[in-house]
């Protein structure tokens, strides 16, 4: 049987469900979106640890949550909080244009722009900061590409999504420990977390395990809500952050539903283990040497990036390399002969808080 074919049937292990089939769907997808909700960082604590007004930060965030409900357009959104982001952030706002997750080009219209105190262009001009700095060998790849986005590739961008299987997860957490390793993040972030939620009494036991990285959504609040442009999505999928661009406001931190986002204090691993805080991050190809205060990522939000730089070199991340269970699938979401565009197909898939509207490129399976 193939993996998609697997996809399809319940594990035996695990007893099928009794009732109504949609209303035991519905109720299990609610504890999958409570496990995350418990885990959530209180956003007026969070906010209130920055230079930055937290009352802005708040309204803005939960409007920006909004606009990938579709309940709100980036062009209201940008001409409600033009005033107060250019009088907050300054010259940061101003020479950026501002993010528009409900548009294809991730701008909001030229004619709206021209109104506001936010600069007229795209989101490839973003971009071109961190493609600058981006390794010979990546940027020799990109030199065929069309110059839109991110410039992966010859243009044909795949679109890079994971697939997690629950009930092949058996929480050891290998993932959060490769991440880690791999990434070099500090102390207080973890790039991918695994929640935990025990039911029942000895011997009826159940647990339940749900790995939560960066979801990389195809309309994520965290870039809309950016008064900088300093996180965007490229073409690939992938959320990326420009941490040279990046000024710490954590006003994404608190817009983003998943709580898949933190802040680098400048913490290091120092005398726990050989090199800590010496051996650079190899995240986005940029090699910024040992860890300063003052210097990215060190002041940044940060944040799985489906590990890009191993995408680059055509591996996987190292979550999924690393994954004992073999729960975690990584492909190419828009090739109809991949296994995650065939998993996240499946009758079991399901995409986290899917009421948010920020479709998720990152599925699970039930």
């Amino acid at each position: 049987m193939s993996e998609s074919e697997a996809a399809d049937e319940p594990m035996p292990t695990i007893p099928e469900s009794s009732g109504d089939d949609s209303d035991d769907s519905d109720n299990s997808d609610d504890t999958y979106d409570e496990m995350v909700d418990v885990e959530a960082t209180d956003p007026r604590v969070e906010l209130e640890k920055t230079t930055y007004r937290t009352d802005l930060g708040i309204e803005m965030a939960e409007d920006a949550r909004r606009v990938s409900r579709g309940e709100l357009s980036s062009e209201a959104y940008w001409e409600k909080y033009d005033d107060d982001a250019a009088t907050e952030f300054g010259d940061d706002y101003r020479e950026t244009p501002n993010p528009a997750v409900d548009r294809d080009d991730g701008t909001i219209d030229d004619e709206t722009a021209e109104t506001l105190g936010c600069s007229v262009g795209s989101m490839a001009s973003v971009a071109a900061a961190l493609e600058a700095s981006e390794t010979a060998a990546d940027a020799e790849s990109k030199s065929d590409g069309d110059g839109d986005g991110d410039g992966d590739g010859d243009g044909d961008d795949p679109r890079w999504g994971m697939v997690i299987d629950l009930q092949k997860c058996v929480g050891c957490e290998s993932c959060t420990v490769a991440c880690k390793a791999e990434n070099r993040t500090p102390p207080g972030v973890s790039y991918n977390v695994v929640l935990e939620r025990e039911e029942g009494e000895y011997p009826n036991v159940s647990r339940t395990n749900v790995p939560r990285p960066c979801m990389q959504c195809e309309k994520p609040p965290c870039v809309q809500v950016c008064p900088v442009s300093a996180t965007y999505k490229m073409d690939n999928g992938v959320v990326n952050i420009d941490y040279d661009r990046c000024i710490g406001c954590r006003y994404c931190m608190v817009a983003c539903p998943y709580d898949a986002r933190y802040f680098d204090f400048g913490e290091n691993y120092d005398g726990e283990f050989e090199e800590g805080g010496e051996v650079t991050s190899p995240e986005y190809g940029t090699d910024r040497g040992p860890r300063e205060d003052g210097e990215s990522p060190v002041g940044n939000v940060r944040k799985c990036n489906f590990c890009h730089h191993r995408l680059e070199r055509g591996e996987e991340p190292a979550c999924v390399e690393t994954c004992v269970g073999d729960a975690r699938y990584m492909g190419n979401l828009e090739d109809t002969d991949s296994d995650v565009n065939e998993l996240a197909s499946s009758s079991r898939a399901f995409q986290l808080k899917e009421k948010e509207g920020t479709d998720p490129n990152v599925y699970y399976l039930k």
